[in-house]
């Protein structure tokens, strides 16, 4: 039974270190079913009357397991339930979520999308922190997957005991609680089995398909037998005096900030003479916090991001801009360097809501006009030589060939996934790369309008058409005269 005192000696000090005992805290307790959230949960709640816990259990279905996802659920329902602890379980598509958002990491999204399910369940139980059951093995593994990445100093720190919650921004006070970081994985398993209680095995755990499974599967064992058996506490070590410098580092720029930096209106101002004069780590750390002040958090901040920030930061050029991940820009201007996402005042395109159809005109010469939301839509069959005298020769006007195109088609915003075959290409290309390539700020890019018709997507307004749906090269050649306006 020596495990059980250790597990739960360590538990009940971390509680201690976390100010939540004896103050009659609440705290969710993040579930999968597997034996490390057990393990947690069975610890708590046999903790909660010594230190004062009200305790609520949370419970995710990821549903992508099928039949045994839903057995975790029931299983984490009748555990609550048994322990007389109120239970919250909810299914939710992490597949859906990935692609509302266009986010490329399916990882990421579940990650994201668990995050927000126990913030909501917080918020309805009134509680101060989410305790979840990562372990030392998880601690070593997620050094080693930064390190992998090319992290900095705040990959290295992996994570903490207690931290500010991840995701989503806004959240608050509300703290995630990890009391568990001193103790492996087996001997969670060791715990549960001591204490007679069970737990579920996750398959998930074992898909190669997933980043961190062939870090656990594979790499560590053969860092551990080719290298150094103690690889996982070496990296935890690492952890810890990564934490310990950071701590430091922090501490010299909360002094050096006021001089730094302003925050205002959703933006951060940096004074370019006062950044260059920072030590080259201060500077990154002052971008990072910038980027934290303006969006909530760091979730989607990569070092690739912030590497393209400390160049921007650093060239002698000015007027250029940097676009970061949650539509954040970093914009060079004369004497400072600007994070914001305020560029509504700048932006083209009116707010674009739903789908709006739009009949196409087939007789030649006669002009038609079609309200679609905030735009105005002209049309015109004629000639590919002859432009319509409302036919502006700028971007929001291009023709089309009529029999390509047909006589429907759908005006409406981007959506994750859509592709188009760009004039001139053989084959297609997302339209998140294509924006990328023509540097059309990211809160810009639902406003498009998107004009589709049962072919495909034939023409991102004001900036490319489809190959099929171009005209012919003899000026005689009958075309289809479109101009986007403002209605």
């Amino acid at each position: 039974m020596a495990i059980v005192a250790e597990l739960e000696r360590k538990v009940a000090a971390a509680l201690r270190r976390a100010g939540y005992s004896n103050t009659g805290t609440s705290i969710v307790v993040g579930a999968s079913g597997g034996p490390d959230s057990c393990a947690l949960l069975y610890a708590l709640d046999r903790l909660k009357e010594t230190h004062g816990l009200s305790l609520h259990v949370a419970h995710l279905n990821h549903n992508f397991r099928g039949e045994e996802a839903e057995d975790d659920a029931v299983f984490v329902a009748e555990v609550a339930q048994e322990l007389g602890l109120p239970v919250t379980v909810v299914k939710e598509d992490p597949h859906e979520y990935q692609k509302q958002r266009s986010i490329s990491s399916f990882e990421q999204g579940a990650r994201e999308m668990r995050y927000a399910f126990m913030a909501r369940v917080a918020e309805e139980a009134g509680a101060r922190a989410v305790t979840v059951g990562h372990t030392a093995d998880d601690l070593a593994e997620t050094v080693i997957l930064h390190v992998l990445r090319g992290s900095g100093l705040y990959g290295l720190r992996g994570m903490g005991e207690i931290s500010d919650w991840p995701w989503p921004a806004g959240a608050g006070a509300l703290k995630l609680f990890r009391p568990l970081l001193e103790m492996t994985k087996d001997q969670t398993a060791e715990y549960c089995l001591e204490i007679g209680r069970t737990y579920r095995e996750d398959s998930g755990n074992y898909m190669w398909r997933f980043t961190r499974n062939r870090v656990r599967q594979d790499l560590m064992p053969r860092l551990a037998q080719d290298y150094n058996p103690q690889v996982r506490d070496a990296l935890v070590r690492l952890a810890r005096t990564a934490a310990d410098e950071l701590d430091f580092v922090e501490g010299e720029l909360d002094q050096a900030w006021p001089d730094v930096a302003a925050e205002s209106d959703g933006e951060v101002r940096f004074s370019r003479q006062a950044m260059a004069a920072l030590h080259p780590l201060l500077q990154r750390l002052a971008l990072r916090r910038g980027y934290i002040l303006v969006t909530g958090c760091s979730t989607r901040l990569r070092e690739s991001h912030m590497v393209a920030m400390e160049a921007l930061a650093l060239s002698k050029r000015g007027g250029r801009s940097l676009e970061l991940p949650g539509g954040v820009i970093l914009r060079q201007e004369n004497l400072r360097l600007v994070l914001t996402r305020s560029l509504e005042s700048d932006c083209p395109y009116p707010e674009l809501i739903g789908e709006h159809p739009i009949l196409l005109p087939d007789e030649v010469g006669v002009q038609k006009s079609a309200s679609a939301g905030a735009w105005l839509v002209m049309m015109q069959v004629g000639t590919a030589g002859k432009r319509p005298e409302w036919a502006e020769a700028d971007e929001w006007t291009t023709c089309l060939d009529p029999a390509a195109v047909g006589g429907e088609a759908t005006m409406r915003a981007w959506r994750p996934g859509d592709r188009i075959q760009p004039l001139g290409m053989q084959g297609r290309k997302k339209l998140q790369d294509l924006f990328t390539d023509l540097r059309v700020a990211r809160p810009w890019r639902e406003r498009i309008p998107i004009l589709e018709t049962g072919t495909g997507i034939a023409w991102v307004v004001g900036h490319r058409i489809a190959d099929w749906a171009k005209v012919g090269p003899d000026t005689s050649d009958q075309a289809l005269w479109i101009r986007f306006s403002q209605d």
